[in-house]
C-alpha cells in the first residue's frame, strides 16, 4: 500500500505543480508590470515605515526581490514532491531554467515588461529554498516516526 500512497502524492504533487506554474505564466507574461497598480502604495508604506524606524534596507527592490523569491519557493517544494526520483538540484536547474526563458520572453515579446538578471536569480534562490524546506521537513518527520523493533530471530530448523 505504500507504493500505491507515494505515486498517489506525486500525481497530486504534479497537477498541483501544473496549476501553479500556469499561474506563474499568466503573471510572468502580464503585458504590464503586475505591480504598476500597488507601486505608489507600497511606496508610501515604505516611506512611512521608514520613519517608523524601519532600515532603509528593506525597500522597494528588496520587496521585489523577496516576494520572487517567494513566488518561486512552492515550485521547488511541488517539483520535488512530484518528482521524487529526480535528483534536486535538477530540479533548482529546471527552476533557473525556466526563469531564464520567462525573462526571455519578456524581453523580446512584451516591451512594457523589465527582463532583470536580478529576477533570475531571486527565482532560482526560491526554488532552492523551496527543495531545502521540504528537505528539512522530510528529516524532521524522519526522526519523529519510531523505530521499528527488530524482528525477532527465527529459532534454528531442526531436522
Amino acid at each position: 500500500m505504500g507504493k500505491w500512497k507515494r505515486a498517489d502524492d506525486a500525481g497530486l504533487a504534479r497537477v498541483l505543480l501544473a496549476l501553479y506554474l500556469a499561474a506563474l505564466a499568466f503573471v510572468a507574461f502580464w503585458p504590464t508590470p503586475v505591480d504598476r497598480p500597488v507601486a505608489g502604495r507600497l511606496q508610501a508604506a515604505l516611506f512611512a515605515l521608514h520613519h517608523s524606524g524601519l532600515p532603509d534596507l528593506i525597500n522597494y527592490q528588496f520587496v521585489e526581490f523577496a516576494s520572487n523569491i517567494l513566488l518561486f519557493t512552492p515550485i521547488g517544494i511541488l517539483a520535488a514532491l512530484a518528482f521524487p526520483a529526480f535528483h534536486r538540484g535538477r530540479i533548482v536547474l529546471s527552476a533557473f531554467l525556466a526563469s531564464c526563458c520567462m525573462e526571455l520572453g519578456q524581453k523580446l515579446f512584451l516591451h512594457d515588461r523589465f527582463p532583470s538578471a536580478m529576477d533570475i536569480v531571486a527565482n532560482t534562490a526560491g526554488a532552492m529554498l523551496g527543495v531545502w524546506v521540504l528537505g528539512v521537513v522530510e528529516e524532521w518527520f524522519r526522526q519523529a516516526q519510531p523505530a521499528l523493533p527488530p524482528k525477532p530471530a527465527r529459532p534454528p530448523k531442526i531436522g
